[in-house]
Protein backbone atom coordinates (compact mmCIF):
# COMPACT_ATOMS: atom_id res chain seq x y z
CA UNK A 1 0.00 0.00 0.00
CA UNK A 2 1.21 3.61 -0.62
CA UNK A 3 -0.53 5.35 1.77
CA UNK A 4 -1.13 4.12 5.38
CA UNK A 5 -4.49 5.44 7.06
CA UNK A 6 -3.68 3.75 10.47
CA UNK A 7 -0.82 2.99 12.55
CA UNK A 8 0.06 -0.35 14.41
CA UNK A 9 0.50 0.28 18.24
CA UNK A 10 3.22 -2.91 18.15
CA UNK A 11 6.08 -2.77 19.93
CA UNK A 12 8.28 -4.68 17.72
CA UNK A 13 7.59 -7.25 15.08
CA UNK A 14 8.44 -11.15 15.83
CA UNK A 15 7.93 -13.61 12.93
CA UNK A 16 7.47 -17.31 13.31
CA UNK A 17 8.44 -20.23 10.93
CA UNK A 18 6.10 -22.32 9.45
CA UNK A 19 5.21 -24.97 12.02
CA UNK A 20 6.92 -23.19 14.85
CA UNK A 21 5.31 -22.97 18.22
CA UNK A 22 4.16 -19.56 19.11
CA UNK A 23 3.35 -18.43 22.12
CA UNK A 24 -0.07 -17.56 22.66
CA UNK A 25 -1.89 -13.99 23.82
CA UNK A 26 -1.73 -13.93 27.60
CA UNK A 27 -3.88 -10.70 28.52
CA UNK A 28 -7.04 -10.12 26.32
CA UNK A 29 -10.12 -7.97 25.84
CA UNK A 30 -13.03 -8.85 27.48
CA UNK A 31 -16.14 -7.09 27.33
CA UNK A 32 -19.78 -7.30 30.27
CA UNK A 33 -22.73 -7.95 28.58
CA UNK A 34 -25.85 -5.76 28.72
CA UNK A 35 -23.58 -2.90 30.32
CA UNK A 36 -22.94 -1.14 27.39
CA UNK A 37 -24.81 2.14 26.73
CA UNK A 38 -23.66 2.40 23.25
CA UNK A 39 -22.05 5.56 23.94
CA UNK A 40 -19.15 4.75 21.04
CA UNK A 41 -16.45 6.68 23.05
CA UNK A 42 -13.86 3.44 22.87
CA UNK A 43 -14.71 3.38 19.01
CA UNK A 44 -13.40 7.27 18.85
CA UNK A 45 -10.87 6.64 21.34
CA UNK A 46 -9.24 3.84 19.23
CA UNK A 47 -9.70 5.56 15.71
CA UNK A 48 -7.75 8.72 17.10
CA UNK A 49 -4.56 6.23 19.03
CA UNK A 50 -4.23 4.89 15.57
CA UNK A 51 -4.57 7.92 13.12
CA UNK A 52 -1.59 9.31 11.86
CA UNK A 53 -3.56 12.64 11.17
CA UNK A 54 -5.26 13.03 14.52
CA UNK A 55 -8.48 12.67 12.52
CA UNK A 56 -11.45 10.73 14.60
CA UNK A 57 -13.28 8.33 12.65
CA UNK A 58 -14.98 5.12 14.16
CA UNK A 59 -15.49 3.56 11.09
CA UNK A 60 -11.35 3.55 10.93
CA UNK A 61 -11.74 1.88 15.04
CA UNK A 62 -10.72 -2.09 15.35
CA UNK A 63 -13.66 -2.42 17.72
CA UNK A 64 -17.33 -2.08 16.74
CA UNK A 65 -20.19 -1.48 19.18
CA UNK A 66 -23.53 -3.17 17.45
CA UNK A 67 -27.69 -3.06 18.69
CA UNK A 68 -28.49 -6.63 18.65
CA UNK A 69 -31.72 -6.87 19.95
CA UNK A 70 -32.84 -9.81 17.80
CA UNK A 71 -30.16 -12.03 19.91
CA UNK A 72 -31.78 -13.27 22.73
CA UNK A 73 -29.01 -13.82 24.55
CA UNK A 74 -26.82 -11.03 24.29
CA UNK A 75 -29.89 -8.83 25.47
CA UNK A 76 -31.29 -7.82 28.89
CA UNK A 77 -35.02 -8.35 30.07
CA UNK A 78 -36.07 -4.97 28.59
CA UNK A 79 -34.91 -6.14 24.75
CA UNK A 80 -31.90 -4.02 24.54
CA UNK A 81 -28.63 -5.07 24.45
CA UNK A 82 -25.45 -3.54 22.61
CA UNK A 83 -22.35 -5.85 21.81
CA UNK A 84 -18.74 -5.16 21.90
CA UNK A 85 -17.15 -7.23 18.32
CA UNK A 86 -13.88 -7.47 20.16
CA UNK A 87 -10.67 -9.47 18.76
CA UNK A 88 -10.85 -12.65 20.95
CA UNK A 89 -7.34 -13.40 20.17
CA UNK A 90 -7.57 -16.74 19.24
CA UNK A 91 -4.76 -19.37 20.11
CA UNK A 92 -1.66 -18.48 18.20
CA UNK A 93 -1.49 -18.94 14.64
CA UNK A 94 -4.89 -17.22 14.79
CA UNK A 95 -7.27 -18.12 11.62
CA UNK A 96 -7.44 -14.62 10.21
CA UNK A 97 -3.48 -15.30 9.99
CA UNK A 98 -3.41 -18.85 9.17
CA UNK A 99 -5.77 -18.27 5.76
CA UNK A 100 -3.61 -15.11 4.92
CA UNK A 101 -2.17 -15.84 1.34
CA UNK A 102 0.49 -13.38 1.60
CA UNK A 103 1.85 -14.25 5.15
CA UNK A 104 0.95 -10.25 5.82
CA UNK A 105 0.91 -11.45 10.04
CA UNK A 106 3.50 -11.09 12.65
CA UNK A 107 3.25 -11.18 15.99
CA UNK A 108 3.98 -8.28 18.92
CA UNK A 109 6.77 -9.17 21.14
CA UNK A 110 5.39 -7.84 23.93
CA UNK A 111 1.79 -8.69 23.43
CA UNK A 112 1.57 -11.82 21.11
CA UNK A 113 -1.35 -10.32 19.35
CA UNK A 114 -1.63 -11.16 15.64
CA UNK A 115 -0.93 -7.69 14.04
CA UNK A 116 -1.41 -7.18 10.10
CA UNK A 117 1.31 -5.55 8.33
CA UNK A 118 0.12 -3.22 5.36
CA UNK A 119 2.56 -2.84 3.37
CA UNK A 120 2.08 -6.99 2.66
CA UNK A 121 -1.42 -7.01 2.76
CA UNK A 122 -3.23 -7.31 -0.86
CA UNK A 123 -6.86 -6.96 0.70
CA UNK A 124 -7.98 -10.06 -0.63
CA UNK A 125 -10.53 -10.04 2.64
CA UNK A 126 -9.54 -13.81 3.37
CA UNK A 127 -9.20 -12.90 7.00
CA UNK A 128 -13.03 -11.44 7.20
CA UNK A 129 -14.59 -14.83 6.86
CA UNK A 130 -11.63 -16.90 8.51
CA UNK A 131 -12.26 -15.09 11.28
CA UNK A 132 -14.79 -16.67 13.68
CA UNK A 133 -15.90 -13.77 15.46
CA UNK A 134 -16.33 -11.32 13.10
CA UNK A 135 -13.43 -9.50 14.41
CA UNK A 136 -11.43 -8.03 11.40
CA UNK A 137 -12.83 -4.84 9.94
CA UNK A 138 -12.67 -3.06 6.69
CA UNK A 139 -11.98 0.57 6.65
CA UNK A 140 -13.54 3.14 4.02
CA UNK A 141 -10.30 2.82 2.32
CA UNK A 142 -10.17 -0.98 2.40
CA UNK A 143 -7.82 -1.08 4.74
CA UNK A 144 -7.72 -4.17 6.89
CA UNK A 145 -8.29 -3.90 10.24
CA UNK A 146 -7.66 -5.71 13.43
CA UNK A 147 -7.20 -5.04 17.08
CA UNK A 148 -3.16 -4.99 18.34
CA UNK A 149 -3.66 -4.70 22.09
CA UNK A 150 -1.93 -0.98 21.89
CA UNK A 151 1.08 -2.65 22.76
CA UNK A 152 -0.21 -3.85 26.05
CA UNK A 153 -2.28 -0.71 26.90
CA UNK A 154 -5.53 -0.99 25.01
CA UNK A 155 -6.89 2.81 24.96
CA UNK A 156 -10.61 1.52 24.70
CA UNK A 157 -10.57 0.09 28.26
CA UNK A 158 -9.27 3.46 29.24
CA UNK A 159 -11.82 5.64 27.65
CA UNK A 160 -14.58 3.52 28.56
CA UNK A 161 -17.53 5.72 29.57
CA UNK A 162 -18.69 3.42 32.38
CA UNK A 163 -16.03 3.02 34.36
CA UNK A 164 -17.01 4.56 37.46
CA UNK A 165 -14.50 7.03 37.66
CA UNK A 166 -15.85 8.41 33.78
CA UNK A 167 -19.09 8.91 35.36
CA UNK A 168 -20.44 12.26 36.56
CA UNK A 169 -21.80 11.88 40.71
CA UNK A 170 -25.10 11.97 41.08
CA UNK A 171 -26.65 10.02 38.26
CA UNK A 172 -27.55 6.20 38.59
CA UNK A 173 -25.28 3.78 37.07
CA UNK A 174 -23.36 0.30 37.54
CA UNK A 175 -20.11 0.86 38.44
CA UNK A 176 -18.64 -1.84 36.36
CA UNK A 177 -17.04 -0.99 32.98
CA UNK A 178 -17.46 -2.43 30.13
CA UNK A 179 -14.44 -3.44 28.64
CA UNK A 180 -11.49 -5.17 30.42
CA UNK A 181 -7.89 -6.44 29.66
CA UNK A 182 -7.26 -9.24 31.24
CA UNK A 183 -6.43 -12.39 32.11
CA UNK A 184 -9.30 -15.10 31.51
CA UNK A 185 -9.20 -16.44 34.99
CA UNK A 186 -9.16 -12.71 36.69
CA UNK A 187 -11.66 -11.67 34.20
CA UNK A 188 -13.99 -14.86 35.31
CA UNK A 189 -13.51 -13.23 38.54
CA UNK A 190 -14.72 -10.16 37.42
CA UNK A 191 -17.55 -11.41 35.56
CA UNK A 192 -18.95 -13.06 38.73
CA UNK A 193 -19.46 -9.90 40.78
CA UNK A 194 -22.75 -8.24 41.44
CA UNK A 195 -23.26 -4.51 40.01
CA UNK A 196 -22.94 -2.21 42.60
CA UNK A 197 -25.94 0.81 41.53
CA UNK A 198 -25.31 4.03 42.72
CA UNK A 199 -29.29 5.46 43.69
CA UNK A 200 -30.07 8.93 41.75
CA UNK A 201 -29.81 12.12 43.28
CA UNK A 202 -30.06 15.30 41.42
CA UNK A 203 -27.56 17.21 40.54
CA UNK A 204 -27.72 20.00 42.32
CA UNK A 205 -27.80 17.67 45.53
CA UNK A 206 -24.55 15.92 44.22
CA UNK A 207 -22.93 19.24 43.60
CA UNK A 208 -24.04 20.25 47.43
CA UNK A 209 -22.41 17.18 48.99
CA UNK A 210 -19.39 17.71 47.44
CA UNK A 211 -19.07 20.98 48.44
CA UNK A 212 -19.14 22.74 44.93
CA UNK A 213 -21.68 24.93 45.63
CA UNK A 214 -23.29 26.12 49.03
CA UNK A 215 -26.96 26.17 50.40
CA UNK A 216 -28.73 29.34 50.37
CA UNK A 217 -31.10 28.50 53.28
Amino acid sequence: MSEQFQKEMATGMDRFAEGEEIPNVVEKLFALRNQCTECNVCEVACSLVHSNDGMVNPQMARLKIEHAPEKPSRVNPDGLGFVAGICHHCGNPPPCAEVCPTDAFYYDPKTKAAVIEQDKCVQCMECIPGCPFDAVFVAPSGELLKCDLCAGDPVCVKACASRPEMVNQGKQYVRLPVLFYEKQADFNTIHKEKPEMKDEVGMMQAMLERGEISSSA
